[in-house]
């Protein structure tokens, strides 16, 4: 909120930087000159044009262009461009009194501004004599801000506002204009620094130490109260506001940009992590692409193979005039940055970490979290009644962060412990896991030793345990296991697996083999691409063939990212605001962490839709079955 408030008020001043008129010069005794005159200086600005016109018809020739002018000047003050245009239209300078002749030369630079002319605009004001009146000289630069602002010149803007600053008595128009100068140079370029501090002027060279001091103390605003002091002595008579330096630091600790113009990306170039990078980093150029090129912001693209460049990596990059980071991508690096206390600028982190200590305010993680998945597997469950999951995990890391994902949110949905087996990859144990998950051999031993007390064939019909299977295992495990519980007698049962459990695609007996499995994915991947999208996944895939192959939903993230980086600052504003991403809807909790709510598929030919993960707040708590109904098996299994 902060940040939107200083937008929205410096906005409000260069609206009112063209608004400002200058005091009308004196008028030969005339009573309804007198008259017109105090009626502009209160702000009457249709009497004064009226009074002004009425005069032209009965005053000497001499002065009717004088009037021509100030009723001019009083209609466009009150509004009325077009007839002020029509007014001093063929009006000739030289039939004006000299020190008239600026006024009629800012009005039509202002009409031309006010067209949306603002090349014409600042030309006119190039042609002005030196201007010995204030009030014409801080209307000039006004205009030429105003100008320069449309022309989207931010350097030469600020240039211009050093030199309207010393000019104003209004405190708060001159604190506007101090933080409008300020916040350009903080987000300069070193190459634009350079340019200015080349025109040598205590003035200017003032104006850079400071932003100086407030982009190297964004982390600690404390730590400036020194360097200011030192700065103050430098400059003793430099018309900053001492309050200036300290109340941007406040405002700016803990915002990220609305709309940043410098992004740099921290991808590693080498090492593992080097090809999923290429992913990440194909969408989000091609994000960057898609956009309106008068809305992108500058890229830069570094080398973050090393995590223990990153931090100073980060130094270099605020102080070069960078607003947001994205990445880095390794846990190592992340980890290092969660850690940090305090980060020199905004960064939206390329993946997600716990840590024993709340991260800095300014550091966002987006990650294509597994473990969200498997949440979200709990939810979907639970939304459809299902009371008695079983899950089946590799024994390994993963297999038991998901495990605990799982079980951690389904018994805060008010489910009891699920039932679950590990199975091992490597001994290829798949169907004693399903057999013992299902309490098969157990009911079989049972039906066995009654079958050869009774000597009468009984048919097996066993009580499974479980009213549903969740499968957090990769692809080659669903193959295996989706068969192997039907094997066992839960063809009946719903099984939910993970989208790495599947390509995006199936292929030759996949659609038998897998037919019904339920599981969530990121929405650009299962949703039909909409007509001319340059995003859509046949149009991706035509353009980096190698990346959509192995990593489509990292080039997805890439694109998200980019779009993310935009939104930051709405998301944080309103933790209700959600973003309708490719990877998901997305939106940020507390923490500022970005959670992404997927999209439901049933495998098979054709894979059908199911909708969105239901939000966790309206899911109803898990009901168990009565007592005498199949509810758990024997502690061994689990």
């Amino acid at each position: 909120m902060p940040y939107l408030l200083r937008t929205l008020a410096l906005a409000a001043l260069l609206s009112w930087l063209g608004g400002c008129a200058t005091t009308p010069p004196e008028l030969p005794a005339d009573p309804r000159a007198q008259e017109a005159a105090q009626l502009y200086q209160a702000g009457d600005f249709a009497g004064a044009a009226e009074l002004y016109q009425s005069l032209l018809t009965a005053a000497p020739a001499e002065r009717r262009p004088i009037y021509r002018l100030l009723a001019a000047d009083s209609l466009r003050q009150a509004g009325q461009a077009d007839k002020a245009a029509r007014l001093i239209a063929g009006l000739d300078p030289a039939t004006l009194p000299a020190e008239l002749r600026p006024r009629l030369t800012l009005l039509r630079a202002e009409l031309a501004l006010d067209r949306g002319d603002a090349e014409n605009a600042l030309a006119l004001t190039g042609t002005l004599p030196p201007l010995s009146d204030p009030a014409e000289r801080r209307r000039a630069l006004r205009l030429q801000a105003r100008a320069l602002k449309a022309l989207d010149r931010p350097l030469p803007r600020a240039r211009v506002l050093m030199d309207l600053d010393p000019l104003l008595t209004d405190p708060a128009e001159r604190e506007a204009v101090e933080n409008a100068i300020l916040e350009t140079l903080v987000q300069s370029t070193p190459e634009e620094r350079a340019t200015l501090k080349a025109i040598g002027t205590p003035l200017v060279l003032g104006w850079l130490e400071l932003a100086d001091i407030a982009r190297g103390y964004r982390h600690d605003p404390a730590g400036a109260a020194g360097p200011l002091a030192e700065w103050r002595a430098l400059f003793p008579g430099h018309p900053a506001l001492d309050s200036l330096v300290p109340n941007y630091l406040a405002l700016h600790r803990i915002q990220v940009p609305s709309h940043p113009r410098r992004i740099a990306v921290l991808l590693p170039a080498h090492g593992r992590f080097a090809p999923a990078a290429a992913a990440i980093r194909a969408g989000l150029l091609a994000a960057w692409f898609s956009a309106p090129e008068e809305s992108r912001p500058a890229l830069s693209f570094h080398d973050s193979s090393d995590p223990a460049a990153v931090w100073p990596l980060l130094d270099q990059l605020a102080g070069d005039g960078v607003d947001l980071v994205i990445g880095p991508l390794s846990k190592k690096a992340v980890r290092q940055l969660a850690r940090a206390g305090e980060l020199p600028l905004p960064v939206l982190a390329l993946n997600a970490v716990t840590t024993d200590q709340p991260p800095p305010n300014t550091l966002y993680q987006y990650s294509l979290s597994p473990e969200e998945e498997a949440r979200q597997a709990a939810l979907w469950l639970a939304a459809r009644h299902l009371a008695l999951p079983g899950v089946l995990y590799p024994d390994n890391a993963r297999g038991r962060r998901l495990l605990r994902a799982f079980a951690r949110q389904w018994q805060a949905l008010g489910g009891a412990e699920p039932r679950t087996h590990a199975y091992h990859r490597d001994k290829n144990d798949y169907s004693p896991a399903v057999a013992e998950l299902l309490d098969i051999p157990r009911q079989k031993k049972e039906h066995d030793e009654e079958e050869e007390k009774t000597g009468e064939k009984i048919p097996f019909e066993p009580e499974l345990p479980v009213d549903s299977v969740v499968i957090l295992g990769n692809h080659a495990d669903l193959l295996q296991l989706r068969p192997l519980v039907r094997f066992h007698y839960g063809t009946h049962l719903p099984v939910v697996a993970l989208s790495r459990a599947w390509e995006g695609r199936l292929t030759g007996e996949e659609p038998y083999d897998l037919g019904g499995v339920m599981l969530p994915d990121i929405p650009w991947l299962v949703e039909p691409p909409a007509p001319g999208d340059p995003l859509a996944r046949p149009a991706m895939a035509e353009r980096f063939p190698k990346a959509m192959k192995r990593y489509p939903r990292l080039v997805a993230m890439g694109m998200d990212a980019e779009t993310l980086s935009q939104a930051l600052a709405e998301l944080s504003a309103d933790p209700e605001k959600t973003l309708n991403g490719r990877t998901g809807e997305l939106s940020l909790d507390d923490q500022r962490r970005v959670h992404r709510r997927l999209t439901w598929v049933r495998l098979g030919d054709p894979v059908k839709i199911l909708g969105l993960t239901p939000p966790a707040d309206q899911v109803p708590p898990v009901e168990l079955p009565p007592k005498d109904e199949p509810a758990s098996a024997p502690s061994a299994a689990r």
